[in-house]
């Protein structure tokens, strides 16, 4: 029984395309795993006609996980909007000046 037959018979709809697997490197000094036949050896099947491919980096709640097990790609995520409010914030004022600002 795979997802998408289970979803059909609790009358859910998922949109297969739309599934994502990452696959953690928690040994970084075995070579084996980054051959480029590893991953045809954990396929995974959402239906007879998706197979799912691992990717380096997904989005779960809002948190964005890289394989590496690095926070990296969400911090610069988050710094990224925090520039951009605060850019907006700052085009209001005519002048930077801390008085006028304060």
């Amino acid at each position: 029984l795979n997802v998408i037959q289970w979803s059909d018979s609790n009358n859910m709809s998922l949109h297969k395309d739309k599934f994502e697997y990452i696959s953690y490197q928690h040994n970084r000094k075995n070579t084996l795993t980054e051959l480029p036949f590893i991953c045809e050896q954990f396929q995974y099947h959402v239906s007879d006609s998706t197979v799912l491919r691992p990717c380096t980096q997904l989005r779960d709640l809002g948190v964005t996980m890289a394989a590496n097990l690095s926070w990296t790609p969400y911090i610069l995520e988050i710094t990224s909007k925090a520039r951009q409010k605060v850019a907006w914030v700052l085009s209001v004022f005519r002048s930077r000046s801390p008085e006028i600002i304060l």
